[in-house]
């Protein structure tokens, strides 16, 4: 995992209020797995999937200047993060 991708999940950690181990964040390459190990892991607050999404949206956005993605783009390959 590149230092990119490390200052990303490290930013889901923050925004979320949770430790993800790294084992877990290998698997952890497309917006959507985020979004659903957030969700299973109940640190979504009471929010929505749908809110989730979009903070996760927001947080790759602000983290990467990427803004053009989808929930299924993968980290490494479609964003080019190292």
């Amino acid at each position: 995992m590149g230092l990119d991708t490390v200052e990303l999940i490290i930013a889901f950690e923050e925004r979320f209020g949770i430790s993800i181990p790294n084992n877990e964040a290998a698997r952890l390459t497309t917006p959507r797995r985020v979004t659903y190990y957030i969700m299973h892991r109940g640190a979504n607050g009471g929010m929505s999937r749908e809110q989730v999404a979009a903070a996760v949206r927001r947080v790759i956005e602000k983290q990467t200047g990427t803004y053009d993605f989808s929930e299924d783009d993968h980290f490494v390959d479609d964003m080019h993060l190292d």
